[in-house]
C-alpha cells in the first residue's frame, strides 16, 4: 500500500533467517504439540529482543534449532511485538528459554533483572490464576518471582499476557510451573493465536503488548506505567494479581481493532502517542480544514520529545483524496492525533504522490499507521487491499 523511503525503511535484518517470515501462528498448535509429545511455548518480545535471538543472518536462531533439536521460530512483524515460538519436549523448552533470556531486553529495573510475557489460551488464564487468586498466589511464592496476567486479550485473538519478573532462575521456576500446569489443562472454546499484525496501539499497555512506554512488569501495575490515554472504564488487569476479579470469565477479543497488515508493506503500528503530544496545534498554519485543502504541513503537537526527523512515503495517487478527507478534515484530523507535520504534494499527473511526515520518531510512526488505517477504513483501501480479517 504504503511504500517507506528516507530513514524510515523497514530492516529485514532481524527477521528469522528467512523461515516463514510473515507466517501466521496456527490454531492448533499448542495441541497437535501436546498429541506428539511435546509442548509449544510462545513468547511475546520486543523487535529488539527478536532480533538479538535471531542473530546476525539468522546465526543464534540456526544456533538453537541446532543444539538443542527444537522448533523455534520467530516471524516478521510491522510492529513493536514479536512472538518466539518454541515447540520440544519440556525439558527443552527450558533449556532454550534458559539460553535466550541474556539476550532479552526487557528487564523493568534493577529489582526485577529479568522479565517474560508469555501467550496463553484465554481459557488457561482461570486454571491458572485460580479461585480467589489463590493459585497465582501459590506460583508467586513457590518460585518467588512476581506474576500476573492481563485481563483482556490480546487484539483479535483469544491469547492472553502472562507477565513475570524477577531473577531469572526463579522466572524459569514460573515458566516450568505453567508448562506442568497447561499440559494438564485442555484448550475450551475457539483458539485464535495473536499475530502482531493485529497490534493496537491504542490498547498495548492494556493487553500486555509492547509500544511506547511499555517497560516494566507485573508489579507497576501495567507494562509501560502509566497509560497515555484514560484506561477505559470497566474491570481492568488488577484481578489478575490474584485478588477476586481474577477468576473472572475473560472478555471477548475486541471486534473494533484495527484491520490487519499483510504481508511486509504498510506502516507498523506506532507506540501510543505521548501525553499532551497532539494538542499543540493540528490545525495550525497552512493545514487548518479549510485552508488549501489539507495540503500544507500542520502543526507539531507540544509535549513530544525527542529530536525532530523528517520521513517520506508513497501512495498512489488516487488514494491522496481519500487521506485528505471532505475539507481537508481527515489529514487534519491524523495530525492532530499524531502531533506530526503532514505534507501531501499536489497532485502532478504521475500514479503516486508523496507524503513527507515531520516530527519525533513517536510522532512520525503514529502519523504513519493512522495514515494506513485511514486508507484500509475506506471504501477504496477495502476494495483494493481488503479490510476484512481472515
Amino acid at each position: 500500500m504504503f511504500e517507506y523511503s528516507n530513514n524510515m525503511k523497514r530492516e529485514h535484518d532481524n527477521d528469522d533467517g528467512g523461515q516463514n517470515r510473515h507466517k501466521r501462528p496456527r490454531a492448533d498448535g499448542f495441541m497437535e504439540a501436546l498429541n506428539n509429545g511435546k509442548f509449544e511455548l510462545r513468547l511475546l518480545v520486543s523487535t529488539k529482543s527478536a532480533g538479538a535471538i535471531i542473530g546476525k543472518g539468522g546465526e543464534n536462531i540456526k544456533r538453537l534449532r541446532s543444539e538443542f533439536d527444537a522448533h523455534v521460530q520467530v516471524p516478521d512483524s510491522n510492529s513493536p511485538d514479536r512472538i518466539v515460538t518454541i515447540v520440544a519436549p519440556d525439558s527443552v523448552v527450558l533449556n532454550v528459554v534458559r539460553d535466550i533470556i541474556p539476550r532479552l531486553e526487557e528487564a523493568p529495573n534493577d529489582r526485577d533483572p529479568c522479565e517474560l510475557r508469555i501467550l496463553i489460551h484465554q481459557s488457561h488464564a482461570g486454571g491458572l490464576i485460580g479461585r480467589s487468586g489463590s493459585k497465582i498466589k501459590e506460583l508467586r511464592e513457590k518460585c518467588s518471582a512476581r506474576l500476573k496476567i492481563f485481563s483482556m486479550c490480546c487484539p483479535n485473538s483469544t491469547d492472553r499476557v502472562l507477565s513475570t519478573c524477577g531473577e531469572s532462575e526463579n522466572v524459569l521456576k514460573i515458566v516450568d510451573c505453567v508448562i506442568q500446569e497447561l499440559k494438564e489443562i485442555p484448550i475450551k472454546g475457539n483458539s485464535t493465536p495473536y499475530s502482531p499484525f493485529n497490534y493496537d496501539p491504542i490498547r498495548s499497555h492494556e493487553y500486555g503488548g509492547y509500544g511506547g512506554n511499555t517497560h516494566g512488569g507485573p508489579g507497576g501495575g501495567m507494562p509501560g506505567g502509566p497509560p497515555s490515554h484514560p484506561p477505559r472504564r470497566g474491570p481492568g488487569p488488577a484481578g489478575d494479581y490474584g485478588g477476586p476479579g481474577g477468576y473472572r470469565p475473560p472478555p471477548p477479543p475486541p471486534n473494533n481493532n484495527y484491520p490487519p497488515m499483510h504481508g511486509g508493506a504498510g506502516f507498523g503500528p506506532p507506540p501510543p502517542p505521548s501525553q499532551g503530544g497532539a494538542n499543540g496545534g493540528g490545525y495550525s498554519g497552512s493545514g487548518a480544514p479549510n485552508s488549501n485543502y489539507g495540503y500544507g504541513p500542520g502543526g507539531a503537537g507540544a509535549g513530544s520529545g525527542g529530536p525532530v526527523t523528517t520521513a517520506q512515503v508513497t501512495i498512489p495517487s488516487d488514494l491522496g483524496g481519500t487521506i485528505i478527507g471532505r475539507g481537508g478534515e481527515r489529514i487534519a484530523r491524523i495530525r492532530q492525533d499524531s502531533g506530526a507535520q503532514i505534507t501531501l504534494e499536489q497532485a502532478t499527473g504521475q500514479p503516486e504522490r508523496i507524503i513527507t511526515i515531520t516530527g519525533t520518531e513517536q510522532q512520525i510512526h503514529t502519523a504513519q499507521y493512522l495514515l494506513q488505517q485511514c486508507v484500509r477504513n475506506s471504501q477504496q483501501g477495502r476494495e483494493r487491499f481488503g479490510g476484512s480479517h481472515h
